[in-house]
């Protein structure tokens, strides 16, 4: 989104509106914004101990004067006369007092009879406008509406602005919603910031640092704000946005929605919400499944800039349920499970079109949960070719043909206790544990066996693999060592992540490519915004206008593709690079 100058502070929650409303809430923006002020700091009591001497004035009390002076009185009592007539003793300066900042920011807002309509555009700004400001100040927000005392909100993205503005009621706040947040309000840390939002004539919290009035006057097309903070009032005469776009601002903030539809489940080109979309080795393909159990296919040219073309179908197997996938560069293989059988497809050589037994389920499980793919890989070997599985019980399990077919096709189990794998082109990487302890493998075509890489002296939850194809000369990894602690690893470089608020984790990156700062790539939990987390810093990567079903990296971190419940839209861009290189939106119907 471009945006002007003045601007660019608010450009991650302006970023969350359609961009023809992002003009008319920056104007509101700028108007309010000087009212809203720092936030509010709290100085020590004026008898308190002073911290210490901080420097040297030419002005204080003579108890704070420097030796050297009364050595000068003593000596030379004129000069010293002379000296304190011209200003020119010099006494010792007492530290300045340094005001303790709130740590957190909470907003109240009146959602009764007399906040509705053209008001409540002045709370959407003032959301963002104490949002920023807060997260500026290294403070947390927080909010909630007057009527409904309970727990505050702590969302700050697409959908808790859709959550402030759904928040009408005809119901004036009374002393029973106040009773209710003075309570909630008490259990906060003493310098908690309160801003209350509302009518003038609203209830008032016994905690509160600021209260922004708003009030329609019977003539003029304006709105009279006025802000009372720290004993000061400050009032302005704020111009409303036109009516077109203030209508939408009020109803859709986040965009109109679409017509009533449902998904065509069964029709040929909609995505299916069971499986993650999958990239194919070299990242200019992609696969996700269909709800009729088949694949679609897309491809791109990078940088191209016409219609991309329509995705290639590939029909489910006649006989049985697909288990995993493969993506090629033109077809999908695939290994489906009929009764007692495996059957192997479009894999190539021996396994372009093959059959073998179903190994026992002590040594083969293939259930599949909710219905999505277990992980397949292929490897071409000098005599022979392999097609590797996770199965359900996290064990890496192989079938092994060579390439004249002789011997048939031989099963056998490569590690037990998987906890993450990737593959990039002709090489697997791998991470199982066993016996309390975690080890990395690499496996290749010109190998005949894995190859142990690393081993940590512990057990770990998951591991990712970023940059698959610089593993062996510069480690990128993320391993999950508790349900909240994750631990980055960059060659003999580690630093330790924490993500305690749900998001949730779908692979490593560096922050920027020219950084040397690993970070987390995760859905937070709004489910509609990515972000990528470091140790230092935060990056917002994606705001999506319907909830995340999947997120997917590619192996050498270089891609990554999303897709949408509600609408089944697909996405795929550069992790590096805001432009989308694909946006595919599957065919809708009306419902009736």
């Amino acid at each position: 989104m471009k945006l002007p100058a003045q601007l660019a502070p608010w450009r991650a929650w302006l970023a969350l509106l359609p961009a023809e409303l992002a003009a008319p809430l920056g104007a509101m923006l700028l108007r309010l914004q000087p009212l809203v002020g720092r936030m509010a700091g709290v100085a020590p009591a004026p008898d308190s101990t002073p911290v210490g001497v901080g420097g040297i004035a030419r002005r204080g009390p003579y108890h704070r004067l420097l030796l050297s002076e009364w050595a000068v009185l003593d000596a030379a009592p004129d000069e010293f006369l002379r000296r304190a007539a011209a200003g020119e003793l010099l006494f010792s300066a007492p530290e300045p007092r340094v005001e303790r900042r709130a740590r957190i920011c909470v907003a109240l807002f009146d959602a009764g009879p007399a906040q509705l309509g053209e008001p409540r555009l002045v709370h959407l700004a003032l959301f963002i406008l104490l949002a920023r400001r807060a997260h500026e100040e290294g403070a947390s927000f927080r909010w909630g509406i007057l009527q409904t005392p309970g727990a505050l909100d702590a969302g700050c993205g697409q959908p808790a602005l859709m959550r402030l503005m759904n928040a009408r009621t005809a119901l004036r706040a009374g002393g029973a919603a106040r009773d209710g947040w003075n309570g909630e309000l008490a259990g906060l840390e003493p310098h908690a910031e309160v801003w209350q939002v509302g009518a003038p004539d609203a209830v008032a919290m016994r905690r509160e640092s600021a209260r922004a009035a708003i009030v329609q006057p019977l003539l003029g097309d304006g709105l009279q704000v006025s802000i009372t903070q720290q004993g000061r009032t400050r009032e302005l005469m704020l111009e409303l946005p036109a009516p077109a776009s203030a209508v939408r601002l009020l109803r859709y903030p986040g965009g109109e929605p679409a017509k009533p539809v449902r998904n065509r489940m069964g029709g040929r080109n909609t995505p299916s919400l069971k499986h993650a979309p999958r990239f194919g080795d070299y990242g200019e393909r992609w696969v996700t499944g269909r709800p009729d159990g088949g694949t679609l296919i897309f491809a791109f040219m990078e940088g191209h800039s016409g219609r991309l073309p329509a995705p290639r179908r590939q029909r489910v197997p006649k006989r049985g349920s697909v288990l995993g996938i493969w993506p090629r560069f033109d077809k999908v293989a695939d290994v489906a499970v009929c009764g007692g059988k495996l059957m192997f497809r479009h894999f190539g050589g021996v396994f372009e079109r093959c059959e073998c037994v179903r190994p026992p389920p002590g040594q083969f499980a293939a259930a599949r949960g909710s219905g999505g793919w277990l992980p397949t890989f292929f490897l071409r070997k000098n005599d022979f070719d392999q097609v590797l599985m996770i199965d359900s019980a996290a064990r890496l399990v192989s079938w092994r043909a060579r390439h004249d077919g002789a011997g048939g096709i031989g099963f056998a189990l490569l590690a037990a206790g998987v906890v993450g794998a990737a593959q990039n082109q002709n090489r697997l990487l791998y991470a199982s544990v066993a016996d309390g302890v975690t080890r990395l493998y690499r496996y290749e075509s010109a190998a005949p066996d894995p190859v142990e890489d690393l081993v940590f002296e512990w057990p770990v939850l998951r591991v990712l693999f970023g940059e698959v194809h610089s593993l062996a000369s510069g480690h990128l990894l993320a391993l999950q060592t508790s349900q909240t602690d994750w631990l980055l690893v960059q060659g003999r470089v580690s630093r330790t992540l924490v993500i305690g608020d749900g998001a949730t984790v779908t692979g490593v990156a560096r922050m920027a490519p020219d950084s040397a700062e690993l970070a987390l790539l995760v859905i937070n939990p709004d489910r509609c915004t990515v972000e990528l987390r470091g140790a230092t810093q935060r990056r917002t990567i994606v705001h999506a206008h319907f909830p995340i079903a999947h997120l997917t990296l590619e192996p050498t971190g270089q891609f990554m593709s999303w897709l949408l419940t509600g609408s089944h839209e697909l996405f795929a861009r550069r992790l590096d690079n805001e432009r989308t290189v694909m946006h595919y939106l599957p065919v809708m119907e009306e419902t009736a």
